[in-house]
């Protein structure tokens, strides 16, 4: 194949890894396969040293001219991103690419285009540990070839804007990623209810009507965050008294099943006990009269915990709360490792757990995302053979619990997603982020993830955060966000060769997040909606009735 050598421009300018080149040729006008000069985004190439230095356009502008009467020009400015050293008899790239350059080109090169054609070299066809989710959007014809080691070892973060593309961006990676591995562990986090329709198959979809997470997984932090009131003035002894109940009815639980954990018991230990039998011991602290030294008197923690008894017992009888508090499968100790199973699909064959999370209550989502976290943390941090099992969590709309402040509620849901992505690394455990908010995300979590696929991001102050997450280098490549289709994402990190303008795949089947169709929906009377079947489904809680 002879190379392609149109030469679009000519270095004026080289400072640090971005150069500025005069364009030679009409950037409105599609050369060789609809290359278009200067087009932000497009690739270039500046041949120095018997290497081929490949930067991409950041940016397109009028050149200042004293001539007036000449014609004005138009200067490119590109950010460098590495080298692919060529054989000269051929022109064709004999070694990878490589990032960063050593030495930079100097003023007066020649600028050469990089056509879908070139570009192609520098992707190769990818190689057992690639996978792919697009095509790039320069080269329709050419898979955006992704590392998957490094996509899902060091984390992932998708950002955009509503209707931007993030939820069929989920479902495409994931779809890709379970027709190339024949067991992944992976496990969903869906706020919305909309990705069982993308998974049909091979998937374990727990509906939120049939999601159990059971009051005695919950840790103590995690269980007083959800019954105590901090601001009451008793606060600190309705948790020192909930801390004695609770490990008190453990100590008895393991006993009668028989587990002998000795000094192994703790209050966090997840075993099962009878949280009736907890209530009904504050309830003696809180009634219970002593002896005095003229008759009867309150006992120390006499009205201590009335409030705190009705709060808890309000929550235990509330059908919105039958997950945590009314558990019908998982009811002993020993269903733990069923739980664990399900949720992490080993030797089930399921490749992935869809969670549905839209029918929890708000002021608990918190709480079962921190024990979701936890539990597959303490998975793989017990798990000998964690190298067999690699676990993925997809957080979906993240800014709901890992935020950056310390909101009530929210603050176990938030320590657990960071320590996953502090850690999780380690123990073969690796996070997708999603969100439309980056700027509300936790800073901790964020700074973590070492791929990010931005899709288009309208709110200014959403694409500060996100320039501010990149290499300074690349922050100018962020100037495009705005711009995008829907679809369509820059792809930087570890996981690619370079930053990538790619067209995300269409997910087949397609998750249910499609816009709703308000103009159709407004032009004929409803004629399967039925008001009677609908309130009662709200009265029962539940949609499949």
């Amino acid at each position: 194949m002879e190379r392609q050598a149109e030469r679009i421009g000519r270095l004026v300018e080289v400072k640090g890894n971005r150069v500025t080149f005069d364009l030679s040729v009409d950037p409105a006008v599609a050369i060789a396969e609809e290359y278009y000069p200067g087009q932000p985004g497009s690739h270039i190439r500046i041949p120095f040293g018997g290497e081929d230095v490949i930067g991409v356009v950041e940016s397109i502008r009028l050149a200042e001219n004293p001539a007036e009467s000449s014609k004005p020009k138009q200067q490119a400015m590109a950010l460098l991103l590495g080298t692919v050293p060529v054989v000269q008899s051929s022109g064709e790239p004999k070694a990878p690419f490589v990032r960063g350059v050593s030495i930079l080109p100097t003023a007066g090169k020649d600028v050469m285009m990089l056509p879908a054609t070139e570009l192609k070299w520098i992707y190769g066809e990818g190689d057992e540990n690639s996978f792919s989710f697009g095509t790039l959007s320069v080269a329709p014809d050419r898979s955006a070839n992704v590392h998957m080691n490094r996509f899902f070892g060091r984390h992932v973060a998708i950002l955009g804007t509503t209707g931007s593309g993030k939820s069929c961006a989920v479902a495409s990676i994931l779809q890709a990623v379970t027709k190339t591995c024949d067991h992944p562990h992976i496990l969903i986090l869906d706020l919305h209810g909309e990705y069982a329709s993308a998974f049909p198959e091979k998937s374990n979809l727990v509906s939120s009507e049939d999601i159990e997470l059971p009051y005695w997984l919950l840790s103590f932090e995690e269980l007083a965050d959800f019954c105590v009131d901090v601001t009451e003035f008793t606060a600190h002894n309705q948790i020192m008294g909930l801390h004695r109940a609770i490990r008190s009815e453990k100590e008895t639980a393991a006993s009668a099943e028989d587990l002998s954990l000795g000094v192994a018991l703790s209050v966090d230990s997840p075993l099962w006990y009878d949280m009736r039998n907890v209530v009904r011991t504050i309830e003696d602290w809180n009634t219970e009269m002593v002896q005095g030294a003229r008759g009867e008197k309150q006992g120390p923690l006499y009205g201590v915990f009335t409030r705190f008894l009705m709060r808890l017992q309000t929550r235990m009888d509330d059908p919105r709360y039958a997950f945590l508090f009314q558990p019908k499968r998982y009811t002993k100790s020993r269903t733990l490792p069923e739980l664990l199973r399900t949720l992490l699909t080993v030797r089930t064959g399921a490749k992935l757990t869809v969670l549905d999370l839209s029918g929890v209550p708000s002021d608990v989502l918190g709480v079962v995302v921190s024990v979701v976290s936890r539990l597959v943390f303490e998975f793989n941090f017990w798990n000998p053979a964690r190298a067999d099992t690699p676990v993925c969590v997809v957080y979906e709309e993240a800014h709901n619990y890992a935020s950056g402040s310390d909101a009530k509620g929210n603050r176990a849901a938030k320590e657990a997603v960071e320590r996953l992505a502090k850690e999780g690394r380690k123990y073969g455990i690796g996070i997708v982020v999603v969100s439309q908010r980056p700027n509300e995300l936790s800073p901790t979590v964020v700074s973590q993830c070492n791929t990010f696929i931005a899709l288009r991001l309208s709110n200014p102050r959403d694409q500060e955060f996100v320039q501010r997450l990149v290499p300074e280098s690349l922050a100018g490549l962020m100037d495009m966000l705005p711009a995008l289709r829907t679809g369509e994402a820059l792809v930087l990190g570890d996981s690619v060769i370079m930053p990538t303008r790619v067209q995300i795949s269409m997910p087949s089947p397609e998750p249910a997040s499609r816009d709703i169709d308000f103009r159709r929906g407004w032009r004929n009377e409803p004629v399967n909606v039925d008001p009677q079947a609908i309130a009662r489904r709200w009265w029962l809680r539940r949609r499949d009735v």
